[in-house]
This record gives structure tokens, sequence and C-alpha cells, in this order.
């Protein structure tokens, strides 16, 4: 399977054991322009100990499904529950082994392909749904969770859509068709939490990073071709432009103005009828 080298990247340059956005208790309190390397992480271990407080009092065995490189599942181990992991990728899949020296057993395979001999109590979903078909989806988990068990989501999902070529409209799950789907296969919410604002300050931070470092870089690296090597640079334009605006176009991604308007990040808690 292939890597996600976003989330490698990710990974690589936080250094921090979770993948997700992380959560922050006060969010208009938050000055991205101050945040530190460490506030993130702090927020995203926060994450974690929000999103676990959803958790039913009678689950013990989890499927962490799209567990990244192993944040989550460990935070939920030194809590006492029996976690598995699953990811079609070989970069999450060396880094849990790594993490756990093969103590927790991890399932390299798409979830709507993966096959179990047993039943979980939960299946966990932390900024994963995205990647998972709706229906194969919904149906694996109604399969692979014990009767009565629980699938918890923690995604961001669009709850606008003007037709628009914008990138906050794709690789996300429309919020009304991907509950009704739940509830077409057997699936009722018993509890639902709206973190958008709890979220929005990584963002913020993103752009923050992008204005202050990255953006006069590429300027300054600009402005020296166009000096000293002007062929080159009408080369590069000719070869990669095009990429190179499509890439840009990309930074909407970290707008949490334009997140607002076209998404909700979403915490559900389902049972299994």
């Amino acid at each position: 399977m292939a890597i996600d080298h976003v989330l490698k990247l990710y990974a690589e340059t936080i250094q921090s054991p979770y993948l997700h956005y992380g959560f922050w208790d006060k969010p208009q309190l938050i000055d991205p322009a101050k945040l530190r390397l460490d506030d993130i992480i702090e927020a995203q271990e926060r994450y974690i100990e929000h999103l676990s407080g959803f958790i039913p009092d009678d689950v013990r065995l989890i499927l962490d499904v799209g567990c990244g490189i192993g944040g989550n599942a460990g935070y939920l181990i030194d809590r006492g529950y029996t976690v598995e992991t699953l990811s079609p990728d070989t970069y999450q899949e060396e880094a849990i082994h790594r993490r756990f020296n093969a103590s927790v057993p991890f399932y390299r395979t798409k979830f709507e392909k993966f096959s179990s001999p047993k039943q979980y109590d939960l299946i966990l979903e932390s900024e994963s749904a995205c990647y998972i078909k709706m229906g194969p989806g919904f149906e694996k988990a109604y399969e692979v969770l014990r009767p009565g068990g629980y699938l918890l989501v923690a995604d961001y999902f669009v709850h606008h859509n003007d037709g628009s070529q914008n990138p906050h409209l794709k690789a996300s799950h429309n919020m009304d068709e991907y509950l009704r789907r739940a509830k077409e296969n057997r699936f009722t919410l018993i509890r639902e939490y709206d973190q958008t604002e709890n979220t929005m300050p990584t963002l913020d931070a993103a752009r923050v990073f992008v204005q202050r470092f990255m953006e006069p870089t590429v300027e300054y690296a600009l402005n020296s071709l166009r000096r000293k090597t002007p062929k080159l640079l009408t080369f590069v334009k000719m070869l990669f432009g095009k990429r190179i605006r499509k890439k840009s176009a990309q930074l909407v991604l970290i707008d949490s103005a334009a997140f607002r308007k076209y998404r909700r990040y979403m915490i559900y808690l389902f049972q299994k009828d």
C-alpha cells in the first residue's frame, strides 16, 4: 500500500505521536502568532483526552481504524483499554511496530476489506472516516462490532456546498448524508459534539507559519533566480508552473474562515442496533 506522504511529513516535522488537529479548551483566547510547537503537541494530547471522554463505560476492546503513528492507541492503552490498530499505510505500520515493539496488533488493510474472527466493543475513527467509503464502512463496522457495540467518529464533514471548486469540499463526507447512511446501516446516534472552534487555532498557527516563514523564503528564492538566472526561472515556471499553482490553491485548507464556511469538525458516537 502507498505511503501517505503528507501525514509522514507532518509526523516528522512536528515530531509528535499524534497526527490530528488538536483541541483547544478556550480557542477565543489563543493568539496563533504566539503559539509554540509544544503548545500544539499539548493540544493534540488534549484532543484524545477529550475524545476518550465519549467512550462508554462498557468498552474494553477497541479497534483504532486509521491509527496514524500510535498516539491515540498509546493514550488509550495507558488507561486500561485493549487496543488493536489498522491502516493501509506502510509507514504507519512501521511506526506502530517501533512504538509498541509488536505488542499491539496491526492490520495493514483498508477498513472496508478488513476481516476479523473477533468482535470489538468500539471502533475509533479519528480523522480517518473521510478515507472510508460510507456504505462499505458502515457495513464493515456493523460486522466487526459486538451487539450493542459503538462507533466513535471524530472528523470534519461538509455542511455547506456552494458548487465551487474549493478544496474544503473535497476529501470530506457530506454531514447530512453521513448521518443518513449511519441510520440506514442500523447505527443510532447517541452523542454528538461540534468541536470546530476548538480545532481552529491549529489552522491559524499553520497559516502564521506559512506567512512568516514560507512565503518570504519563496519570494526571496524567486527574486534571486529572477536576478541571477532569469532563463532558469522561465524554464521552471514552464515546467512546474501548473503544479505550483495547484499546490498554492490548496493553502486555503489552512484558512480557518474557509473551513468554517464549508466544514464542521464533529464527534459522533453511534451504537450498533
